[in-house]
């Protein structure tokens, strides 16, 4: 089986934000978080029963406290302040406002409650993503042993330049595949329409940039010469099927044939080195373009950049 190295990105993100809304941090997974709606109803009762026990408890501590002083009260005549009836007026408080105060206390499971009963309808696109990555995750689990998977990989450049049209700095990869074979930025997609989006770049648009920062970054940063970066889309439904330049469009299921066709291009050696480059997960560097790419002028700039997702690509346009 494959080496995993990381979870879900999408997953992760909506822990964080469900968190946030007040969620219990008990659940780290989006499976807890379904085991905490479908309980959610008889946590409040057994909180509820808590709270009953505790005022309960503390009734009888302010009785107990109570008959203690009112004894002391009564051979302190002369003292004004009698203890026994801030106990009194204490216990009072609490036999009229009972009901009230356990409300009170059981608000954060209420506010809960609603977050929780609002997942499945306001998160639905979230947590279409989440059940997306499982199922590419679980793919990619089942590859041999040579296989490195590490998946929620950030690339962060210090400073963006024009790529594809559009400024890029930063860009987020769902999974990264590391072996003899090459290095495999993969993006997912749990499509059920075509996409279309005017404001966010298509998902091979997306795999593409990734890939270019990915093998920016391999290659001059970590000085990884022969390096090449294969940008991949593998969608987890039967609908809709992508077709983009440098960019290959796959069934998550039919990735492992895919790689089983491809020949080996990496040395042990070079394997080990991207491993370490990409440990953490959360890469930030600063690379200087080379002097063959500073010299050109405006008008060849898409002939430069053709050439340079050929090279990351390896020459690969399907």
């Amino acid at each position: 089986m494959a080496t995993l190295i990381g979870s879900s990105g999408a997953g992760d993100d909506l822990i964080r934000k469900l968190h946030e809304m007040g969620v219990s941090r008990s659940c780290t997974t989006i499976k807890e978080v379904m085991e905490r709606r479908d309980a959610i109803d008889q946590v409040i009762a057994l909180e509820r029963e808590r709270q009953e026990r505790l005022l309960e408890k503390e009734r009888r501590t302010l009785r107990s406290g109570m008959r203690k002083h009112a004894l002391l009260d009564s051979l302190l005549f002369f003292n004004k302040n009698k203890k026994s009836r801030e106990y009194l007026k204490r216990i009072d408080h609490l036999d009229k406002n009972k009901d009230a105060i356990i409300e009170n206390n059981l608000l954060y499971l209420y506010r809960e409650k609603d977050v929780l009963d609002r997942v499945t309808r306001e998160y639905r696109s979230e947590l279409k993503g989440y059940y997306g990555e499982l199922l590419v995750m679980d793919t990619l689990e089942r590859l041999g042993d040579e296989y490195y998977v590490l998946s929620d990989v950030r690339i962060t450049r210090e400073f963006g330049h024009k790529f594809d049209g559009k400024m890029l700095k930063s860009a987020r990869v769902d999974h990264v595949v590391v072996s003899r074979k090459g290095v495999y930025c993969i993006e997912t997609k749990n499509w059920n329409l075509r996409w279309k989006s005017e404001d966010r770049p298509t998902p091979g648009e997306q795999a593409r940039r990734a890939s270019y920062l990915l093998y920016r970054y391999l290659k001059y940063t970590c000085d990884i010469p022969r390096i090449r970066v294969m940008s991949i889309v593998l969608y987890t439904n039967t609908t809709v099927k992508g077709k983009e330049d440098f960019v290959r469009f796959l069934r998550y299921e039919d990735f492992p044939a895919y790689l089983e066709a491809r020949q080996e291009i990496l040395s042990d050696e070079e394997v080990s080195r991207v491993l370490e480059c990409l440990g953490s997960r959360d890469i930030k560097f600063d690379d200087k373009l080379p002097e063959s790419e500073k010299e050109v002028s405006k008008e060849g700039e898409a002939t430069v950049e053709l050439s340079l997702l050929e090279e990351v690509s390896g020459g690969e346009t399907v």
